[in-house]
């Protein structure tokens, strides 16, 4: 399954939204990229998308209240999926949301169209996977895990997108889950996981088990320490990671190479917490290692934005206080340099200059436009100029730029002289 089109109406901060997922040769678009200011709904986009696929058994337990899906000051939202199997064959998911509305009288109303979605999933429970994460990803504490209150998800499609849609719902414990792999794929579990972490994590490679203390040790600069002990950042991406390893393994679990099959991850800030040299690195490897799964991802980052082919890019912008409104992003934004799309419209900045020197730059302007200037006005105009003299301009060349415009200068008098 992948989608085809999102429609959404009146859901939380957006009043209208028609999300397309076709590339201009019909098929269906492997990366969508949403950005867009805090407030302008595109966390809201991707629990919808996870609402409208979760089928009757996990809609109640991922919906919670229904009356917090719906605009301020409407009484009805509605949700459409247009979707395209693997053998081509078209399907359209709807749910319709009115205030007040109770469960029973909600199910009721969306009857046929969940139908639709259910005799798709009853034909195999792992149908349409739907993988989502939010920006919440809690790593659950094997040391409880046996103490642990049951999770309020308790259908596969619930469990799967909890993490995008409840900020208390918690991941797998890798290490737990990582050790019984191992033992149940004959060896070869640990193998997957550490190959998995290794290409995200540089200087971290999984070494082993402490079957004593039932931990996962990884080799380091400062040595073997367990899981625990990594960084806080190192953690937070081997838990997503970890769980989306999980879900998938475990979903297809009959397969020799689980991370072949289809399926939807819908995730919130995919590079929260990555340093810039991984954010950059974070598409090839999700690219490699679900190589037929569709992504839906939101970012603030113009690195990750940075890696985005056309018609991959969309951002969402309030105009003038009005709901926000979808745009796509002309062109490729990979084809252009990284200061050339922060002054784009996607990102809207004035310039890359830093506040204080945009500043400066605002203020020598005035002063230099001014009819007349008093002798300070002359002084500090004067050490403005002096100070912005001394900043590189964006379209200064490196010393490597300015050996390639001698060697193209010397092969341009060469074939003169021919």
């Amino acid at each position: 399954m992948f989608l085809q089109r999102l429609v959404l109406e009146n859901v939380r901060s957006i009043e209208h939204l028609d999300l397309p997922f076709l590339c201009d040769d019909g098929e269906s678009r492997k990366w969508t990229l949403l950005l867009g200011e805090n407030g302008c709904g595109k966390s809201s986009l991707l629990k919808a998308a996870a609402l409208v696929l979760a089928g009757s058994e996990g809609l109640s337990e991922l919906l919670v209240e229904p009356d917090n899906w719906i605009r301020i000051g409407q009484d009805r939202a509605r949700i459409e999926a247009h979707l395209v199997t693997a053998k081509g064959e078209e399907r359209t998911v709807s749910l319709e949301l009115f205030r007040g509305e109770g469960l029973l009288d909600l199910f009721e109303r969306n009857r046929t169209s969940l139908k639709r979605l259910d005799d798709a999933l009853r034909h195999t429970a792992r149908s349409y996977l739907t993988v989502g994460y939010g920006v919440s990803r809690r790593l659950g504490d094997p040391r409880f895990s046996g103490a642990s209150p049951a999770s309020p998800f308790r259908t596969p499609r619930a469990a799967s997108a909890a993490a995008l849609c409840s900020p208390n719902a918690e991941l797998n414990p890798l290490q737990t889950w990582a050790i019984d792999l191992h033992y149940r794929r004959e060896g070869q579990g640990l193998k997957l996981v550490g190959e998995t972490l290794r290409d995200l994590l540089p200087g971290v490679e999984l070494s082993r088990i402490d079957r004593e203390r039932g931990q996962l040790l990884f080799n380091t600069a400062d040595g073997e320490i367990p899981l625990g002990q990594l960084s806080d950042g190192y953690q937070n991406v081997a838990a997503w990671c970890g769980d989306l390893l999980y879900t998938v393994t475990q979903s297809f679990e009959d397969y020799d190479d689980p991370l072949s099959a289809r399926g939807l991850l819908l995730i919130d800030e995919v590079d929260l917490h990555l340093h810039p040299v991984w954010q950059r690195r974070l598409r090839s490897f999700i690219d490699a290692k679900l190589p037929n799964f569709q992504i839906l991802a939101t970012t603030h980052s113009p690195l990750t934005v940075h890696q985005a082919g056309e018609g991959e890019l969309f951002f969402l912008r309030r105009d003038e206080g009005r709901p926000p409104v979808l745009h796509g992003y002309p062109g490729a934004p990979r084809n252009l340099m990284l200061h050339q799309l922060l002054v784009s419209p996607a990102f809207g900045l004035a310039t890359v200059d830093s506040q204080r020197v945009e500043e400066m730059r605002r203020e020598h302007a005035a002063l230099l436009a001014a009819p007349a200037r008093s002798r300070r006005d002359e002084q500090r105009l004067r050490a403005l100029a002096e100070d912005l003299e001394d900043l590189p301009e964006i379209s200064s060349h490196t010393e490597l730029d300015q050996k390639r415009v001698a060697v193209l200068a010397e092969i341009a008098e060469a074939l003169k002289a021919q």
